[in-house]
């Protein structure tokens, strides 16, 4: 029988920082329960209410690059704001990137199911563990999990596991949210063991089983111990998006660091850049990457808590070439993942049309940014909480849809996450 530690701060013992839950949750003098109340516990019991909806999962907040672009027939046109919008694909836990294999089958990561070890009952404070991620093949509309057992996490309401996924030399590498310092100590050996070595980490997938090939969340959590002046609370780490760099290695950034980073070949890490603070204060919170046509580096961010209505985000583009980052698209709400398509156009995944934290139901739209600038919507009022992009083949794209656990007070929706073609 699996028991709840010792009451603790749950402050003190954060280990991953949200897009969505950092600036939005209370409770931090909330004591876990004590050991006769508190055992370990699965999420299927939890039906509490939440303080914020929209808290539930971006910091797994899986805005992904768009993916294999080589993979969508270059020439596609630009889409029209009455676009189709079709669901391909339902039943998924928390869906968040989607990518096309070499073969030109679909693939969605998931953040993780509801079967969770936790340490109370309490949705809001509860710190749950599993490895309950995956990736899914969703070609024939039929979810299929081809690789399973991949670390996945509750943390302060929100769904935290494997994010983005890019192909690099012939070969499907995944990126986990979070970081693997400070696991408790009552978990079991086997299950701390697996999310110590994948939490944080790219993970090269070889069949269904996945090495670990560079560990971009333990460089920002060092990163944010060196540089306390631009860290506004304690020192965290939360990779959430990765693309494929030209001539081999990853971009990075990092939700909860709000950096933007490189890995070379071999796995090395190095910090390039420090996104700024929304003009209210709030942190950056990037959460997409792509490299454009240009060869120039495209990031997106969320921003913090308290820009409902503020249009405070933005995309930053960064010049490999002179290391200079700068705003190339501003006036956007909550950007939850981006990328190019195949004839150049940029498209930006928003979470919700508002602003952070959404006022109700998120409810998101994709934004088409052609290549002279002219914007168009496309999906409203058909998106519920998106995350993601990925180009199509035909000049369609596609989208995660019903990211989160919702509606408030329960965890409904947890196996109803979706896939979304549009155009």
């Amino acid at each position: 029988m699996l028991i709840a530690p010792p009451a603790v701060s749950t402050c003190a013992g954060r280990l991953w920082r949200g897009a969505f839950s950092q600036r939005v949750l209370s409770g931090c003098n909330r004591n876990i329960e004590t050991e006769e109340q508190a055992k370990m516990r699965s999420l299927k019991r939890f039906r509490v209410p939440l303080a914020v909806a929209a808290a539930t999962a971006l910091a797994g907040v899986a805005a992904g690059p768009s993916g294999q672009v080589a993979a969508a027939e270059k020439g596609s046109g630009t889409l029209s704001g009455d676009a189709p919008v079709e669901v391909i694909a339902k039943g998924l836990h928390s869906p968040r990137d989607l990518i096309w294999t070499p073969e030109g089958r679909l693939l969605v990561s998931e953040a993780g199911g509801i079967e969770q070890l936790c340490d109370n009952a309490d949705i809001m404070t509860a710190k749950c563990f599993s490895t309950t991620g995956a990736i899914t093949d969703i070609t024939d509309g039929k979810p299929k999990r081809i690789v399973e057992g991949l670390a996945s996490n509750v943390n302060n309401a929100e769904v935290v596991g494997p994010n983005a996924m890019v192909y690099a030399d012939g070969k499907l590498h995944v990126l986990e949210a979070g970081h693997g310092n400070g696991l408790p100590g009552w978990l079991p050996r086997d299950l701390s063991n697996t999310l110590k070595n994948q939490y944080g980490r790219v993970l090269e997938v070889k069949g269904k089983k996945v090495r670990a090939v560079a560990n971009p969340g333990a460089a920002s959590y060092k990163w944010m111990q060196e540089n306390p002046d631009l860290v506004s609370e304690d020192p965290t780490a939360n990779p959430v998006s990765l693309a494929a760099k030209p001539g081999g290695g990853f971009y990075y950034v990092d939700a909860a660091a709000n950096i933007l980073g490189e890995i070379d070949r071999r796995g090395n890490v190095e910090i390039l850049k420090w996104f700024p603070k929304a003009p209210n204060g709030a942190d950056a919170v990037p959460t997409c990457v792509d490299v454009g046509p240009d060869g120039a580096v495209y990031a997106g961010q969320l921003t913090g808590f308290g820009n409902t209505g503020n249009k405070a985000a933005n995309i930053y583009r960064y010049d490999p070439k002179t290391g200079e980052l700068k705003v190339w698209e501003s006036g956007f709400a909550t950007i939850s993942g981006c990328g190019f398509g195949a004839n150049g156009d940029f498209y930006v995944t928003q979470f919700d049309r508002t602003g952070f934290p959404p006022p109700g139901d998120p409810q998101g739209v994709v934004v088409q940014i052609a290549k002279d600038g002219t914007r168009t919507e496309l999906g409203a009022g058909k998106l519920f909480a998106p995350q993601g992009f990925l180009a199509g083949p035909d000049g369609s794209i596609y989208v995660t849809n019903n990211s989160v656990w919702y509606p408030v007070g329960t965890t409904n929706r947890w196996d109803q996450g979706e896939v979304v073609k549009i155009g």
